[in-house]
Protein backbone atom coordinates (compact mmCIF):
# COMPACT_ATOMS: atom_id res chain seq x y z
CA UNK A 1 0.00 0.00 0.00
CA UNK A 2 1.66 2.94 -1.07
CA UNK A 3 1.35 6.82 0.67
CA UNK A 4 0.61 10.02 -1.57
CA UNK A 5 0.51 13.36 -0.51
CA UNK A 6 -1.57 15.43 -2.53
CA UNK A 7 -0.80 19.00 -2.85
CA UNK A 8 -3.42 22.06 -3.71
CA UNK A 9 -4.18 25.36 -3.41
CA UNK A 10 -7.03 27.11 -3.66
CA UNK A 11 -7.27 29.63 -6.59
CA UNK A 12 -10.96 28.82 -7.94
CA UNK A 13 -12.11 25.46 -7.97
CA UNK A 14 -10.54 23.44 -10.43
CA UNK A 15 -7.03 22.39 -8.28
CA UNK A 16 -9.08 21.50 -5.27
CA UNK A 17 -11.35 19.43 -7.82
CA UNK A 18 -8.83 18.05 -9.10
CA UNK A 19 -7.16 16.89 -5.57
CA UNK A 20 -9.98 15.27 -4.85
CA UNK A 21 -10.67 13.16 -7.84
CA UNK A 22 -7.01 11.98 -7.74
CA UNK A 23 -7.53 10.90 -3.86
CA UNK A 24 -10.57 9.09 -4.14
CA UNK A 25 -9.18 7.43 -7.55
CA UNK A 26 -6.10 6.26 -5.56
CA UNK A 27 -7.88 5.01 -2.53
CA UNK A 28 -10.76 3.09 -4.17
CA UNK A 29 -8.28 1.52 -7.19
CA UNK A 30 -5.19 1.06 -5.64
CA UNK A 31 -6.10 1.20 -1.61
CA UNK A 32 -3.50 3.90 -1.13
CA UNK A 33 -3.03 6.33 2.07
CA UNK A 34 -3.81 9.46 0.77
CA UNK A 35 -4.03 13.48 2.32
CA UNK A 36 -4.51 16.20 0.50
CA UNK A 37 -3.10 19.41 1.97
CA UNK A 38 -3.89 23.28 0.57
CA UNK A 39 0.14 24.47 0.47
CA UNK A 40 -0.48 27.89 1.25
CA UNK A 41 -3.20 27.80 4.09
CA UNK A 42 -0.92 25.02 6.10
CA UNK A 43 2.22 26.73 5.43
CA UNK A 44 2.69 30.14 4.36
CA UNK A 45 1.14 32.94 5.82
CA UNK A 46 -2.79 34.48 6.07
CA UNK A 47 -1.65 37.03 3.33
CA UNK A 48 -0.51 34.72 0.96
CA UNK A 49 -3.03 32.07 1.43
CA UNK A 50 -6.07 35.30 1.05
CA UNK A 51 -4.18 36.07 -1.85
CA UNK A 52 -4.74 32.84 -3.63
CA UNK A 53 -8.35 32.31 -2.39
CA UNK A 54 -10.15 35.66 -1.88
CA UNK A 55 -7.65 37.86 -4.05
CA UNK A 56 -7.97 35.48 -6.75
CA UNK A 57 -11.75 35.85 -6.96
CA UNK A 58 -11.61 39.61 -6.65
CA UNK A 59 -9.25 39.54 -9.26
CA UNK A 60 -10.59 37.41 -12.22
CA UNK A 61 -13.95 38.93 -10.70
CA UNK A 62 -13.66 42.24 -10.84
CA UNK A 63 -10.21 43.37 -11.79
CA UNK A 64 -9.81 40.91 -14.79
CA UNK A 65 -7.94 43.38 -17.31
CA UNK A 66 -5.53 44.35 -14.72
CA UNK A 67 -5.09 40.65 -13.81
CA UNK A 68 -4.60 39.84 -17.39
CA UNK A 69 -1.92 42.71 -17.82
CA UNK A 70 0.00 41.39 -14.86
CA UNK A 71 -0.18 37.37 -16.26
CA UNK A 72 0.53 38.42 -19.59
CA UNK A 73 3.60 40.26 -18.60
CA UNK A 74 5.03 37.65 -16.63
CA UNK A 75 4.74 34.86 -19.62
CA UNK A 76 7.15 37.09 -21.61
CA UNK A 77 9.83 36.78 -18.34
CA UNK A 78 12.90 34.55 -19.25
CA UNK A 79 12.48 30.97 -18.33
CA UNK A 80 16.50 30.85 -16.96
CA UNK A 81 15.03 33.59 -14.19
CA UNK A 82 13.20 30.61 -12.59
CA UNK A 83 14.76 31.09 -9.49
CA UNK A 84 13.87 34.30 -8.86
CA UNK A 85 10.82 35.39 -10.22
CA UNK A 86 7.88 36.50 -8.93
CA UNK A 87 6.70 33.30 -7.05
CA UNK A 88 9.30 32.40 -5.91
CA UNK A 89 8.53 34.62 -2.03
CA UNK A 90 5.46 32.90 -1.88
CA UNK A 91 6.69 29.13 -2.45
CA UNK A 92 9.88 29.83 -0.22
CA UNK A 93 7.54 30.99 2.26
CA UNK A 94 5.90 27.20 2.37
CA UNK A 95 9.33 25.28 2.80
CA UNK A 96 9.87 25.02 6.71
CA UNK A 97 6.36 23.67 7.29
CA UNK A 98 6.16 21.52 3.45
CA UNK A 99 9.32 19.43 4.67
CA UNK A 100 8.36 19.10 8.04
CA UNK A 101 5.08 17.24 6.96
CA UNK A 102 7.00 15.19 4.64
CA UNK A 103 9.10 13.71 6.98
CA UNK A 104 5.77 13.43 9.24
CA UNK A 105 3.49 11.63 6.46
CA UNK A 106 6.67 9.97 4.89
CA UNK A 107 5.10 9.88 1.26
CA UNK A 108 5.98 7.33 -1.83
CA UNK A 109 4.85 9.93 -4.11
CA UNK A 110 3.60 13.64 -3.93
CA UNK A 111 1.41 15.16 -6.44
CA UNK A 112 0.91 19.08 -6.98
CA UNK A 113 -2.41 19.98 -8.75
CA UNK A 114 -0.82 23.54 -8.96
CA UNK A 115 2.63 25.27 -9.75
CA UNK A 116 2.94 26.55 -6.91
CA UNK A 117 3.01 23.75 -5.26
CA UNK A 118 5.42 22.16 -7.19
CA UNK A 119 7.60 24.64 -7.45
CA UNK A 120 8.11 24.74 -3.76
CA UNK A 121 8.42 20.76 -4.12
CA UNK A 122 11.49 22.07 -6.78
CA UNK A 123 12.75 24.98 -4.30
CA UNK A 124 13.41 22.00 -1.53
CA UNK A 125 14.67 19.60 -3.60
CA UNK A 126 17.88 22.18 -4.39
CA UNK A 127 18.77 21.96 -0.38
CA UNK A 128 16.87 18.26 0.78
CA UNK A 129 17.19 14.54 -0.69
CA UNK A 130 13.49 14.14 -0.98
CA UNK A 131 13.22 10.37 -1.47
CA UNK A 132 8.95 10.49 -3.06
CA UNK A 133 8.37 10.29 -6.64
CA UNK A 134 6.64 13.99 -7.80
CA UNK A 135 4.43 14.86 -9.72
CA UNK A 136 2.19 17.63 -11.66
CA UNK A 137 -0.41 18.60 -13.66
CA UNK A 138 -0.95 21.17 -15.43
CA UNK A 139 -4.93 21.48 -15.44
CA UNK A 140 -5.30 24.24 -18.83
CA UNK A 141 -4.39 24.01 -22.13
CA UNK A 142 -1.24 26.38 -21.83
CA UNK A 143 1.07 27.27 -19.89
CA UNK A 144 0.36 30.01 -17.46
CA UNK A 145 3.93 31.98 -16.02
CA UNK A 146 5.97 30.36 -13.56
CA UNK A 147 6.13 26.75 -14.65
CA UNK A 148 9.55 27.21 -15.37
CA UNK A 149 10.33 27.17 -11.72
CA UNK A 150 8.74 23.54 -11.30
CA UNK A 151 11.75 21.78 -13.54
CA UNK A 152 12.59 20.14 -10.61
CA UNK A 153 9.61 17.61 -10.28
CA UNK A 154 9.71 13.84 -11.87
CA UNK A 155 7.15 13.87 -13.96
CA UNK A 156 5.40 16.85 -15.78
CA UNK A 157 1.13 15.65 -17.13
CA UNK A 158 0.90 17.54 -19.92
CA UNK A 159 -2.91 18.10 -21.60
CA UNK A 160 -1.15 16.22 -24.87
CA UNK A 161 1.61 16.00 -27.36
CA UNK A 162 0.97 19.07 -28.62
CA UNK A 163 2.60 21.28 -25.30
CA UNK A 164 6.06 19.21 -25.49
CA UNK A 165 7.90 21.85 -27.21
CA UNK A 166 6.99 24.64 -25.25
CA UNK A 167 8.23 22.67 -21.98
CA UNK A 168 10.90 21.99 -23.43
CA UNK A 169 11.73 25.65 -23.71
CA UNK A 170 10.88 25.92 -20.12
CA UNK A 171 13.72 24.05 -19.09
CA UNK A 172 12.01 20.43 -18.70
CA UNK A 173 13.45 17.66 -20.01
CA UNK A 174 11.11 15.30 -22.57
CA UNK A 175 11.54 12.54 -20.25
CA UNK A 176 9.66 14.31 -17.38
CA UNK A 177 6.91 15.57 -19.96
CA UNK A 178 3.71 12.92 -19.87
CA UNK A 179 1.05 13.89 -22.33
CA UNK A 180 -1.65 12.36 -20.28
CA UNK A 181 -4.29 14.77 -20.58
CA UNK A 182 -5.93 17.02 -17.70
CA UNK A 183 -7.72 14.35 -15.19
CA UNK A 184 -10.97 14.62 -14.52
CA UNK A 185 -13.36 12.00 -13.63
CA UNK A 186 -15.18 9.84 -16.11
CA UNK A 187 -18.03 7.94 -15.30
CA UNK A 188 -19.96 5.76 -17.40
CA UNK A 189 -23.22 6.24 -18.56
CA UNK A 190 -24.97 3.02 -18.42
CA UNK A 191 -28.13 5.05 -19.35
CA UNK A 192 -28.90 6.14 -22.87
CA UNK A 193 -29.65 10.05 -23.92
CA UNK A 194 -33.57 9.48 -23.80
CA UNK A 195 -33.33 7.91 -20.34
CA UNK A 196 -31.16 10.46 -18.90
CA UNK A 197 -34.14 13.32 -20.19
CA UNK A 198 -36.95 10.82 -18.61
CA UNK A 199 -35.07 11.08 -15.53
CA UNK A 200 -34.86 14.36 -15.62
CA UNK A 201 -38.05 15.26 -16.56
CA UNK A 202 -36.96 16.96 -19.62
CA UNK A 203 -37.98 16.20 -23.12
CA UNK A 204 -35.56 14.84 -26.26
CA UNK A 205 -34.67 17.60 -28.03
CA UNK A 206 -32.07 20.39 -28.72
CA UNK A 207 -30.14 20.43 -24.83
CA UNK A 208 -27.91 23.12 -24.01
CA UNK A 209 -25.70 23.28 -20.96
CA UNK A 210 -24.56 26.20 -19.09
CA UNK A 211 -22.35 26.06 -16.55
CA UNK A 212 -21.06 29.07 -14.36
CA UNK A 213 -17.31 27.24 -12.87
CA UNK A 214 -16.79 27.66 -9.17
CA UNK A 215 -18.28 30.81 -8.40
CA UNK A 216 -15.87 33.76 -8.68
CA UNK A 217 -16.89 34.32 -12.18
CA UNK A 218 -19.28 37.06 -12.23
CA UNK A 219 -20.63 36.96 -15.58
CA UNK A 220 -22.76 33.96 -15.05
CA UNK A 221 -26.08 35.62 -14.83
CA UNK A 222 -25.68 37.34 -17.70
CA UNK A 223 -24.33 34.98 -19.84
CA UNK A 224 -27.21 32.69 -18.87
CA UNK A 225 -30.07 35.45 -19.80
CA UNK A 226 -28.11 35.42 -23.40
CA UNK A 227 -28.56 31.70 -23.50
CA UNK A 228 -32.12 32.32 -23.09
CA UNK A 229 -32.97 34.61 -25.48
CA UNK A 230 -30.57 33.46 -27.95
CA UNK A 231 -33.00 29.96 -27.84
CA UNK A 232 -36.07 31.18 -27.15
CA UNK A 233 -37.32 30.92 -30.82
CA UNK A 234 -35.98 26.99 -31.07
CA UNK A 235 -37.20 24.19 -29.98
CA UNK A 236 -34.86 23.71 -27.16
CA UNK A 237 -33.91 23.60 -23.76
CA UNK A 238 -31.51 24.46 -20.98
CA UNK A 239 -29.60 23.34 -17.99
CA UNK A 240 -27.80 25.41 -15.96
CA UNK A 241 -25.47 24.37 -13.33
CA UNK A 242 -24.34 27.17 -11.00
CA UNK A 243 -21.57 25.60 -9.29
CA UNK A 244 -21.37 27.67 -6.15
CA UNK A 245 -22.44 30.70 -7.59
CA UNK A 246 -25.59 31.10 -5.47
CA UNK A 247 -26.72 34.30 -6.41
CA UNK A 248 -27.21 32.93 -9.86
CA UNK A 249 -29.35 30.23 -8.97
CA UNK A 250 -31.36 31.96 -6.66
CA UNK A 251 -31.87 34.83 -9.58
CA UNK A 252 -33.20 32.43 -12.04
CA UNK A 253 -35.25 30.12 -9.90
CA UNK A 254 -37.36 33.23 -8.84
CA UNK A 255 -38.36 33.86 -12.77
CA UNK A 256 -40.47 31.98 -15.22
CA UNK A 257 -38.27 31.84 -18.34
CA UNK A 258 -39.95 31.31 -21.96
CA UNK A 259 -37.83 28.24 -22.61
CA UNK A 260 -37.93 24.86 -20.53
CA UNK A 261 -34.95 25.48 -17.88
CA UNK A 262 -33.06 22.68 -15.53
CA UNK A 263 -31.75 24.90 -12.60
CA UNK A 264 -29.36 23.12 -10.98
CA UNK A 265 -27.18 24.36 -7.99
CA UNK A 266 -24.00 22.48 -7.17
CA UNK A 267 -23.43 19.26 -8.58
CA UNK A 268 -20.52 16.30 -8.29
CA UNK A 269 -22.38 14.25 -11.28
CA UNK A 270 -21.54 17.24 -14.17
CA UNK A 271 -20.95 14.30 -16.72
CA UNK A 272 -24.84 13.10 -16.50
CA UNK A 273 -25.52 16.39 -17.86
CA UNK A 274 -23.25 16.54 -20.04
CA UNK A 275 -24.14 13.45 -21.60
CA UNK A 276 -27.42 14.94 -22.94
CA UNK A 277 -25.53 17.89 -23.95
CA UNK A 278 -25.87 19.38 -27.86
CA UNK A 279 -23.92 22.47 -26.70
CA UNK A 280 -21.35 22.82 -24.02
CA UNK A 281 -21.88 27.01 -23.40
CA UNK A 282 -19.18 28.04 -20.18
CA UNK A 283 -16.23 29.73 -19.88
CA UNK A 284 -12.81 28.57 -20.74
CA UNK A 285 -11.86 26.45 -18.11
CA UNK A 286 -9.67 23.53 -18.39
CA UNK A 287 -11.36 20.83 -16.15
CA UNK A 288 -14.41 21.88 -17.68
CA UNK A 289 -13.97 22.00 -21.04
CA UNK A 290 -11.84 18.67 -21.13
CA UNK A 291 -15.01 17.56 -19.16
CA UNK A 292 -17.36 18.68 -21.88
CA UNK A 293 -14.12 16.98 -24.84
CA UNK A 294 -14.75 13.50 -22.62
CA UNK A 295 -18.37 13.77 -22.71
CA UNK A 296 -18.14 14.89 -26.97
CA UNK A 297 -19.75 18.02 -26.54
CA UNK A 298 -19.56 20.86 -28.27
CA UNK A 299 -18.15 24.05 -26.60
CA UNK A 300 -19.32 27.42 -27.23
CA UNK A 301 -17.05 29.58 -24.87
CA UNK A 302 -16.80 33.25 -23.41
CA UNK A 303 -14.02 34.91 -24.17
CA UNK A 304 -14.12 38.00 -21.54
CA UNK A 305 -12.73 35.94 -19.02
CA UNK A 306 -9.27 35.29 -17.18
CA UNK A 307 -5.88 35.67 -19.60
CA UNK A 308 -4.90 31.58 -18.76
CA UNK A 309 -8.90 30.96 -19.82
CA UNK A 310 -8.66 33.01 -23.12
CA UNK A 311 -5.42 31.16 -24.07
CA UNK A 312 -7.67 27.82 -23.42
CA UNK A 313 -10.30 28.97 -25.93
CA UNK A 314 -7.89 29.65 -28.41
CA UNK A 315 -6.21 26.35 -28.25
CA UNK A 316 -9.49 24.79 -28.27
CA UNK A 317 -11.10 26.64 -31.30
CA UNK A 318 -7.48 26.01 -33.38
CA UNK A 319 -8.34 22.38 -32.46
CA UNK A 320 -11.99 22.57 -33.83
CA UNK A 321 -13.67 21.60 -31.10
CA UNK A 322 -14.96 24.90 -29.85
CA UNK A 323 -16.39 28.42 -30.72
CA UNK A 324 -15.76 31.47 -29.02
CA UNK A 325 -18.52 34.11 -28.22
CA UNK A 326 -17.95 37.94 -27.07
CA UNK A 327 -21.22 39.11 -26.57
CA UNK A 328 -24.94 38.54 -26.86
CA UNK A 329 -25.02 38.79 -31.21
CA UNK A 330 -22.14 36.77 -31.60
CA UNK A 331 -23.82 34.19 -29.33
CA UNK A 332 -26.92 33.81 -31.10
CA UNK A 333 -24.64 33.29 -34.71
CA UNK A 334 -22.65 30.32 -33.40
CA UNK A 335 -26.12 28.46 -31.45
CA UNK A 336 -27.91 29.16 -34.95
CA UNK A 337 -25.14 27.62 -36.58
CA UNK A 338 -25.04 24.41 -34.54
CA UNK A 339 -28.57 24.60 -33.54
CA UNK A 340 -29.35 24.11 -37.77
CA UNK A 341 -26.25 22.75 -38.86
CA UNK A 342 -25.81 19.10 -37.02
CA UNK A 343 -23.47 18.32 -39.27
CA UNK A 344 -21.26 20.60 -37.99
CA UNK A 345 -22.02 19.50 -34.13
CA UNK A 346 -20.84 15.96 -35.54
CA UNK A 347 -17.48 17.42 -37.01
CA UNK A 348 -16.79 19.06 -33.85
CA UNK A 349 -17.47 15.83 -31.78
CA UNK A 350 -15.11 13.71 -34.44
CA UNK A 351 -12.24 16.22 -33.55
CA UNK A 352 -12.97 15.76 -29.94
CA UNK A 353 -11.41 11.87 -30.35
CA UNK A 354 -7.97 13.18 -30.51
CA UNK A 355 -7.92 15.15 -27.52
CA UNK A 356 -9.66 12.69 -25.30
CA UNK A 357 -7.47 10.85 -22.54
CA UNK A 358 -7.86 8.55 -19.77
CA UNK A 359 -5.63 11.23 -17.66
CA UNK A 360 -6.73 10.21 -14.21
CA UNK A 361 -6.13 6.54 -14.41
CA UNK A 362 -2.34 6.79 -16.41
CA UNK A 363 -1.78 9.70 -13.47
CA UNK A 364 -2.89 7.59 -10.58
CA UNK A 365 -1.09 4.91 -11.68
CA UNK A 366 2.61 6.36 -12.16
CA UNK A 367 2.08 7.48 -8.45
CA UNK A 368 0.87 4.45 -7.27
CA UNK A 369 3.99 2.41 -9.21
CA UNK A 370 6.70 4.74 -7.14
CA UNK A 371 8.92 2.94 -5.07
CA UNK A 372 8.50 3.01 -1.09
CA UNK A 373 10.45 6.36 -0.32
CA UNK A 374 13.57 5.22 1.83
CA UNK A 375 13.70 8.55 4.08
CA UNK A 376 17.21 7.20 6.29
CA UNK A 377 20.10 10.19 4.33
CA UNK A 378 16.98 13.16 5.97
CA UNK A 379 17.00 10.95 9.07
CA UNK A 380 20.41 10.90 9.32
CA UNK A 381 20.90 14.57 9.02
CA UNK A 382 18.46 15.31 11.82
CA UNK A 383 16.48 18.16 9.98
CA UNK A 384 16.77 21.59 11.59
CA UNK A 385 13.85 23.74 10.44
CA UNK A 386 14.35 27.05 11.54
CA UNK A 387 17.43 26.50 9.20
CA UNK A 388 15.48 24.79 6.05
CA UNK A 389 14.49 28.18 4.29
CA UNK A 390 17.31 29.75 4.49
CA UNK A 391 19.21 26.81 3.04
CA UNK A 392 17.01 26.53 0.83
CA UNK A 393 17.52 30.28 -0.64
CA UNK A 394 21.44 28.86 -0.59
CA UNK A 395 21.05 26.58 -2.76
CA UNK A 396 18.43 28.70 -5.32
CA UNK A 397 20.95 30.73 -5.14
CA UNK A 398 23.62 28.73 -6.31
CA UNK A 399 21.16 27.20 -8.74
CA UNK A 400 20.60 30.26 -10.40
CA UNK A 401 23.98 31.54 -10.88
CA UNK A 402 23.98 28.27 -13.10
CA UNK A 403 20.96 28.65 -14.90
CA UNK A 404 21.90 32.32 -16.08
CA UNK A 405 25.57 31.07 -16.70
CA UNK A 406 23.80 28.32 -19.28
CA UNK A 407 21.71 30.72 -20.85
CA UNK A 408 24.73 32.93 -21.93
CA UNK A 409 26.38 30.32 -23.50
Amino acid sequence: MKKILILSVTAGNGHNSCAQAMKQYLEDNFGATVEVVDLLKSFSTRINYWLADTGYDIAVGKLRPIYNLFLRHYQKISPAKRYSNACQSTCISTVSGLLKKIMEFRPDAIYCTHYECAVAVTDLKLAYNIPARTVVTCLDYSFSPFWESAIGVDYFVIPNEDFIEIGIEKGFDVKQLLPYGIPVKIREQAKSRKDILDELGLEDKFTAVVTFGGGHWKGAYKIFKMVVDSLSDKNAQIIVINGRDKSSYKKIAKKNWNITVLNIGYTNNVPLYLAVADVFISKGGGLSTTEAINASAPMVLYEKTPAQEQNNIEYLCKKGVAYSFSDKVSLQKVLDRLYNNPTDCGNMRNNMISLTKNALEKTAAILNDAAHADYSSLDAIKIDYKKVKRNVISAMRRADKVSRNSKKR
